[in-house]
């Protein structure tokens, strides 16, 4: 038995594997959606927390709608449909920041002041047959609480060709994916899957947009999760959609989703400008 104690000391129980570039790409990547109760604030440096011990944290956990990517300062890309399905709900929007601290992963809610549809340059109106939003979060770090998720990098979706790999990321299943296994629940970070390019879908009426059809099967949640680059974790695009064959209970998705590219999407973005309460421009 000594023998074995000693095998076993190096074992990393509490280790989320090395740091890759879906790993890189994951910290731009958010859940959004809304809570189950009301945040209020609080007075010094330390939050009120629910610890994963709690008999009944599952109460507190976020009703996940879709995925975001924070696509520059303080502005989240996701599609118009989760938008929504949000407003739907008639409650605040948050996303989910994650920081992690040791062994110790602490999840912090942040409001959601205002969603943008997109505004089509072809037009110069909102164009809501593109399924495309932008959320807009004031949100700000402490010295105690920093603001860590960082700015995705762009990559060129005009230079993918059929064929060419991608990975996916984001939140399928919304909480579900959380609730599955009977331990490690509650531990909520993006999914990602592998796959290519398996069609280019040019607009063929005025008012569509062109699509990146991908051989990656995507779940509810994954709506507004990235497309990136395998080698370099340019985001090439966002997930729109998926194909599902219906079925009892639940229809089972298909490996053939839609993403917008991102030349669509950056021009769109760098457009959005706000100005805070506190007079910051952005």
């Amino acid at each position: 038995m000594s023998d074995y104690q000693e095998d076993v000391k190096q074992i990393p129980w509490t280790s989320t594997g090395r740091e890759s570039i879906a790993c890189k790409v994951g910290r731009s990547l958010v859940p959004v959606g809304v809570l189950p109760f009301q945040p209020v604030p609080f007075a010094g440096g330390t939050p009120p927390t629910i610890s994963k011990d709690h008999p009944e944290w599952e109460k507190f956990l976020m009703y996940i709608v879709g995925t975001a990517i924070q696509g520059g300062d303080h502005k989240f890309v996701t599609c118009l449909h989760v938008l929504k399905a949000i407003d739907e709900l008639q409650s605040d929007a948050y996303f989910l920041a994650r920081l992690t601290r040791a062994s110790d992963v602490i999840y912090m809610p942040y409001q959601l002041e205002k969603g943008l549809g997109y505004v089509d340059p072809r037009t110069g109106r909102i164009n809501t047959d593109v399924d495309l939003a932008v959320l807009i979060s004031s949100a700000a770090g402490t010295p105690e609480i920093p603001y860590e998720i960082p700015v995705a990098e762009w990559g060129d979706s005009a230079e993918l060709g059929v064929g060419d790999p991608v990975i996916v990321g984001g939140f399928p299943h919304g909480s579900d994916m959380f609730k599955f296994t009977k331990s490690n629940r509650g531990f909520i970070q993006p999914t990602f899957y592998h796959g290519i390019v398996s069609g280019i879908l040019p607009a063929t009426k005025p008012g569509e947009t062109r699509l990146i059809q991908l051989s990656v099967p995507c779940a509810g949640g994954m709506s507004g999760g990235a497309v990136f680059d395998p080698q370099n974790g340019r985001v090439l695009g966002m997930i729109t959609s998926c194909v599902h064959i219906q079925s009892v209970p639940v229809p089972i998705p298909q490996p053939m989703s839609y993403a917008i590219p991102s030349e669509i999407i950056v021009p769109f973005v760098k457009a959005i400008t706000f100005v805070t309460k506190s007079g910051k421009k952005y």
